[in-house]
């Protein structure tokens, strides 16, 4: 029990910003819709939904987003609100006027407001008190159940953490793939012709088995070697391929480009260095553990979907 509720306590800090900063982003914006004619969109188990809900619903989300022309996305996650609380309901879970109390000092604390300013903001925008704790209500009560019905089942292995660390190796990369070269460059005119374009390809041919039949690469390019230790990802592709497929001592056949033809001779391979998986290891539990909690989320909403009566009127 006291695990589950530290992990309660864990779920509603780490939501809790989330949740005033898009309610207080609501009450920013105001609440006056006009005279628009409500209307019903949706019956979630005899519950309705109207226009008024959803318009409130989308500026609480999205505040920029178009409110007069119903989109399916909003609509349904403003009907999965409706069925996790009602769900919620339904399992007799509750928040304590505790618990409301506790979250409205948490807020408070976080944006710097006392109770006279957080009552004078509600106050402005037509909202009492009492309105704001049954708001609030509502979303400890929502968290509660995900806590129960996803948050608690999800149980994560040192199998998927390990598999995770094999499978996403290049995010925990400390120092990169790098590669020592010499290379010759035999470059082509702004505007070369065929016949230049030949002679450099049989230069650069003759060139490179020379030095494949043991010709030392800095006798041949003597007057024209670079020498550069290049990290992998920093080089055009043509180089990019061909000198991280070479092994250390290895000499290429004429690599093309653009701007000229190049000879490589790899000096040395400096393999990458990556964070052993003990210092990771809580970056990974922490991303293993949300890839499994979307996924049991998932699943849950769709089984309530499924076990409940879901009117979705035409617009």
């Amino acid at each position: 029990m006291a695990e589950r509720m530290n992990r309660y306590t864990q779920t509603a800090q780490k939501y809790h910003g989330i949740l005033f900063s898009i309610f207080f982003l609501f009450l920013a914006a105001g609440t006056s819709f006009g005279l628009t004619v409500d209307r019903v969109l949706a019956t979630v188990n005899n519950e309705v939904i109207t226009l008024s809900d959803y318009r409130k619903f989308v500026l609480r989300v999205d505040p920029y987003a178009d409110r007069d022309n119903v989109r399916e996305p909003y609509l349904r996650r403003l009907i999965e609100e409706h069925l996790i609380l009602q769900e919620a309901k339904k399992s007799g879970i509750d928040a304590s006027e505790d618990e409301i109390g506790q979250s409205i000092e948490y807020f408070k604390t976080q944006s710097g407001l006392s109770q006279t300013e957080l009552e004078k903001t509600l106050a402005e925008e037509g909202m009492t008190m009492a309105e704001y704790r049954s708001q609030l209500k509502n979303h400890l009560i929502s968290l509660k159940i995900i806590d129960k019905e996803v948050s608690a089942k999800v149980l994560v292995s040192s199998s998927d953490t390990n598999r995770y660390y094999e499978q996403n190796l290049h995010l925990f990369m400390e120092n990169p793939e790098k590669a020592q070269v010499k290379a010759l460059f035999m470059k082509l005119s702004d505007n070369p012709t065929l016949t230049e374009i030949t002679d450099l390809k049989v230069r650069s041919l003759k060139i490179s088995t020379e030095i494949k039949k043991g010709e030392p690469f800095e006798k041949v390019a003597v007057q024209h070697v670079d020498f550069g230790e290049f990290q992998r990802g920093t080089l055009i592709p043509a180089l990019e391929e061909k000198i991280f497929s070479m092994k250390e001592g290895d000499v290429s056949g004429p690599v093309w480009t653009k701007d000229g033809v190049y000879i490589l001779k790899v000096v040395k391979r400096i393999m990458p260095a990556y964070a052993p998986p003990a210092k990771v290891r809580d970056q990974i539990y922490a991303k293993v553990y949300e890839q499994q909690r979307e996924q049991k989320l998932n699943e849950w909403m769709k089984r309530l979907w499924e076990r409940s009566s879901v009117t979705i009127r035409q617009q």
